[in-house]
């Protein structure tokens, strides 16, 4: 792949990551309020997939360091 085109979905997972991160908080807020039974698994999920986006986001920017 082109530096370019790494730089372009390293910024689409970043965006992504963002918006992961601040939906496991609010998640979090709401199992405190045990609003819902099910929604400890939901942040769990939620916690995990922002953890693969933090990995794929080190990938990226370890690629991009290193393409010449």
């Amino acid at each position: 792949m082109k530096k370019e085109e790494l730089i372009e979905h390293r910024d689409r997972v970043k965006d992504h990551l963002v918006v992961w991160i601040v939906l496991t908080i609010c998640l979090q807020i709401l199992t405190v309020f045990h609003i819902l039974a099910f929604l400890k698994y939901v942040v769990w999920l939620s916690a995990a997939y922002s953890i693969l986006l933090i990995i794929l986001w080190c990938y990226l920017e370890f690629k991009i360091l290193h393409l010449k």
